[in-house]
């Protein structure tokens, strides 16, 4: 399991001036859950932490998953260590996250998905999926991180519907960052940005 925090209280963190700027809301209607199924061959970054989490979450949510799904896994696995050291979740056909499964023709993640119906306790997706489009990347060098939103084309649904609906990115990710942060460091952040 999982202890929260997942970073620990001596990290340290540089934030990028637009995360404290910017507005967002995901809209699932116009976007279809396309952080989910981005091509570009490396999935989601997940935490070394979390490998045995998504391990242990893959019997419980295997039902919500097609057929395609299961064959790659059964040859691919369900996570990949990648050259540079840090750890991916596995794609179908270098898209789409292993783990969706589908609505209609809107993209889920069958974790969160099992978690919401207490299938799953104590883990509800891995962090950099929670958190996107707010990216947490470590410094090589120190116990030092960069909070940096990623402004991406498929998340201008999101945008838009954080600007008329006056919502801050911090607010609407409020959840996440309290997972990444703790609860004490994320109501310090969203002070100290109001104050900026």
């Amino acid at each position: 399991m999982i202890e929260l925090p997942i970073y620990s209280a001596e990290a340290h963190f540089s934030i990028g001036i637009d995360v404290g700027k910017a507005e967002f809301a995901c809209d699932l209607s116009v976007c279809k859950g396309a952080c989910c199924t981005m091509p570009g061959g490396r999935g989601a970054p997940i935490l070394q932490s979390e490998i045995p989490e998504v391990e242990r979450a893959f019997p419980i949510v295997k039902k919500y998953l097609p057929e395609k799904v299961l064959r790659t896994i059964e040859e691919e696995g369900i996570w990949k260590n990648e050259i540079d050291g840090t750890f991916s979740i596995s794609t179908v056909g270098r898209k789409e996250c292993i783990f969706v499964h589908w609505e209609g023709d809107i993209a889920l993640c069958s974790i969160q998905t099992a978690f919401r119906n207490n299938e799953i306790t104590g883990f509800e997706k891995p962090i950099s999926c929670h958190l996107f489009p707010i990216r947490i990347y470590p410094d090589v060098k120190d116990n030092s991180y960069y909070i940096l939103y990623e402004e991406i084309d498929e998340c201008e649904g999101g945008r838009v519907r954080g600007k008329a609906e006056r919502i801050p990115l911090l607010e609407f990710l409020k959840h996440p960052l309290a997972r990444a942060l703790g609860k004490e460091r994320t109501e310090m952040l969203l002070e100290s940005l109001k104050q900026q």
